[in-house]
This record gives C-alpha cells, structure tokens and sequence, in this order.
C-alpha cells in the first residue's frame, strides 16, 4: 500500500489554468473518489498522475517515490480508461492478459490472473470472444480488468462504472470495491455520479473548476457539505436552499419569503447581526409536512405527488419557493393539499450567500439519518 501526495499541482491549458497549487493527500490502502462535474479537472488530474498529462509546476509522490519526471510506464500504475482502450482485433482473453506480457510475466502466471479476473467480472464466458463482439457494458469489465489483473501499488480508474446498465452497476460497484479490499491497493477513482462515490469511497475529493471544494467520508460530505456547490452536487435529490435572514436580528430564528424556522442550538456562536443574507438548506428527507398547524411550521400547499416505490417525492410551494419533499410511500397526501412544513433545526444548514461558505455551527447535521446518503 502506498500514500499519493499531490504538491501545488498547476497545470496550463494555453493561457487557461485548470489548477493552481492543487495539493491533496491520497491515504494509505484508501479508495478515493474525485467527483464533479463535467470539465471540473477530474479527469486530467488522473492523467497528471498516470503521466499522460504533463504538469507545468509541482510535485507527485507516490510512497516514498517522486514520481513527476518518470514516463507511464516507469511509474508502475495500473489505469483503467474512460474509452476503455481496448484491442477490437484481440480476444477478451488477449486483452486481459496483454498489460502482463509485455512486463514478461510468465505464461502459467498470466494465465492464472487472466481466469482469477475473469471470474471476478463475470467474463468467463467470453473470453474467446473479440472486442468487437461484445456489448459496451463487456467492454468496460474487461477495461476494469485489465487494470486490476497488473496488481499495482496504485490504481487509477476513469469512471469505470458508468456505461454499465443497471443491473449491473451494483454488481460492479460491489466488485470494484472487493476487490480494491482484498489487494489492499491504494485507488483514486474517476466519476461524475455522486451513487458510485458514496457506495464505494472511503473518502471523496470534490471538484469544480479545477479547485477542491471539500474532502471527507461520504458520511461527512453529504451531512456536513462545506458551502453551497457540494450542498447541490451531493445527494439523489437536489438540497432545497431558501434565501433567508435572521428574525429580528436574533440568532435564534430564520425568516424568509412565507416561512420561519428555528435555528439551531449555538448559532449565535457563528452568526452575528450582520448576518442578514443567508441561505437555509434541508434535504428533501429532513423536512416534515403536518395536515395542520404545528409549532414551528409553516403554510404551505403540496403541488405535485410522485410515487417512487418506498418512497413518496412531493414538490411543496413555500411562499414563492418550490420546494422538494421525500415521505414514506404510506403518508396520506395528494396535490393541491394545505400543509404545515417543519425542518428540525438540528437537520437545517446554514450558508452565507455571498461567499457560499457554511455557517451552521458543527451539530447542525449530526441527525441526518445514514441512509439518506444512499
């Protein structure tokens, strides 16, 4: 197992700076996941490490080693593609086993991890077959294969799971997962989808525009977001945000457009006065809707009914905002119904609009349920 560190990584695109003295640490044994949109730098940074991408200044380590000046190959790193970069005129088989041959691994040996991989990804069966013979889905488990069966000290894959059909994504996930345990490999791993990053991470490393927006457990990320772009790109359904202020400059209650909640214990330890331009955020699993008045609540009028399984979506009009609700499926509710709203105020975040940046004090989220994250 290895430690990656990234040291004030720049890297110029003509006169357009992707990243700027980047830094990040990449833990020992971990599976971390850089997530953002598209064009955030995710990608290219996989590509920084690999060395296909030269950096313009700053420093890579890979355990003991720096590694910023030494070709793909020198660097010993096993990377899975988005295109998959594949043989269309060589055999699954063939495929799987050519990362090997080159290194002249001995052919008992190859032949076992080719078989060990296979089985894993559910490609015995086509092992005999061409690229060019198998569906998309096939093409990217033997891409995944082909970085897995070199069994480095670090793995790079390139949103290795998202051209698989459903029924197979949390079959992958699981695989990737396992398998990344069981060698105990350091892996840093490409994806746009925010499901991937918080079933398999240990951690995640969130992008835009080439910054880091916040680093932590997938726990963390969603129930503690560190400003208001990771509070929209983290979860299922989007955070609701309300503009708001402070009721009557205490820091005890919030007002907005036809609603007031209470804050949380101890904001008057992160607010002040001053604080008059705030934004209010609530998973839609957090707030909670009442047939009639309830302390702390306010009016509002459900619009619109989604049926989702378990599940219940409900866009709920507060004041001039739309706002979205997830109820149990049970929960006698139908369009164009008068309710009270209720955010707990221990399950609230609080934001500075101007900047972004979170203000809520540190126990605002701890009731944020576990599996709202999945």
């Amino acid at each position: 197992m290895v430690k990656v560190l990234l040291r004030n990584i720049t890297k110029r695109f003509g006169r357009t700076r992707l990243f700027t003295g980047f830094n990040l640490d990449v833990l020992d044994g971990e599976l971390l996941c850089l997530l953002g949109p598209s064009g955030c730098g995710k990608t290219t940074l996989l590509r920084i490490i690999a060395g296909l991408e030269s950096l313009d200044e700053g420093e890579i380590w890979v355990g003991e080693r720096e590694i910023s000046a030494l070709s793909p190959r020198e660097r010993h790193i096993g990377m899975m593609f988005q295109g998959y970069a594949l043989y269309p005129h060589l055999t699954v088989r063939d495929n799987l086993a050519y990362p090997l041959r080159v290194r002249h691994i001995a052919g008992e040996e190859v032949s076992r991890r080719v078989t060990e991989v296979a089985r894993l990804l559910g490609l015995e069966h086509l092992t005999g077959r061409h690229i060019r013979q198998i569906s998309g889905g096939e093409q990217q488990r033997v891409a995944i294969g082909r970085a897995i069966i070199q069994k480095p000290q670090l793995y790079l894959l390139d949103e290795p799971i998202s051209n698989l059909d459903a029924s197979l994504r949390e079959a992958v996930r699981t695989e990737v997962l396992r398998l990344q345990r069981q060698l105990a490999a350091t892996t840093i791993m490409v994806t746009h989808d925010q499901m991937d990053a918080l079933a398999v991470a240990d951690r995640i490393a969130v992008l835009s525009r080439g910054e880091l927006q916040q680093i932590g457990t997938p726990r963390e990320v969603y129930q503690a977001p560190a400003n208001l772009f990771v509070a929209s790109f983290i979860g299922t359904l989007r955070m609701n945000q309300l503009r708001c202020r402070l009721a009557g400059g205490a820091a005890t209650a919030i007002e907005g457009d036809g609603f007031r909640f209470s804050l949380p214990a101890g904001s008057a330890s992160v607010l002040g006065p001053e604080a008059t331009d705030l934004v209010v955020g609530f998973r839609p699993e957090a707030a909670e809707l009442f047939p009639s008045v309830r302390e702390g609540a306010s009016p509002a009028m459900v619009e619109t009914v989604h049926f989702q399984g378990d599940r219940l979506i409900s866009a709920v009009r507060l004041g001039r905002d739309l706002v979205q609700v997830s109820l149990e499926a049970r929960t006698p509710i139908k369009a164009g119904m008068p309710v009270w709203l209720l955010v707990p105020p221990e399950r609230m975040h609080l934001f500075d609009r101007e900047s972004g940046a979170r203000l809520a004090p540190p126990s605002a989220a701890a009731a944020e349920p576990a599996e709202a994250a999945g």
